[in-house]
């Protein structure tokens, strides 16, 4: 027993138990990160189970790196971007637009266009009509039977 120790005993203080702290707490950085990397997942249709795996760590480190509760490695923020097919920049560059063509983060300007239009939409029926409409066009072969001049200008 240490020094320390005995004297509390016998002494009769009660000695308070501190909390073993694993290093600095999460930052609005590690907050940022963790949304950049929610998006990232989401746009590359990969759930926390599967980030989890090839992170190496389980879907809750997943769950609390995304909500800014742990801090993720600089390794493992490494990995999970190039797994997701992201530049490390969209981690941790707010505003970062500058990303090469295999970055599946970033928006062309017509699909910023596209979004802002179904933003506007307020009917939800209408919204889930669209998201219906975009899925069954997205489908491979969905429109290999449409003709060749198909009037987009109108």
């Amino acid at each position: 027993m240490a020094i320390e120790s005995r004297s509390a005993v016998m002494l009769g203080t009660v000695t308070k138990k501190t909390r073993r702290s694993s290093g600095p707490r999460a930052t609005e950085m590690d907050a940022f990160v963790g949304r950049q990397l929610r998006i990232a997942r989401k746009l590359a249709k990969i759930t926390q189970q599967e980030l989890a795996l090839v992170l190496g760590v389980s879907f809750q480190a997943v769950q609390k790196y995304e909500n800014g509760e742990n801090r993720i490695t600089a390794p493992r923020l490494f990995k999970a971007a190039e797994f997701l097919g992201a530049d490390i920049r969209f981690f941790t560059t707010p505003g970062y637009d500058g990303a090469p063509a295999l970055d599946r983060t970033s928006l062309a300007d017509d699909e910023i266009e596209l979004l802002r239009y179904y933003r506007a939409l307020t009917n939800q029926r209408a919204r889930m009509l669209l998201r219906k409409l975009v899925q069954a066009i997205g489908e491979p072969g969905a429109i290999a039977d449409w003709p060749e001049q198909v009037d987009i200008e109108g």
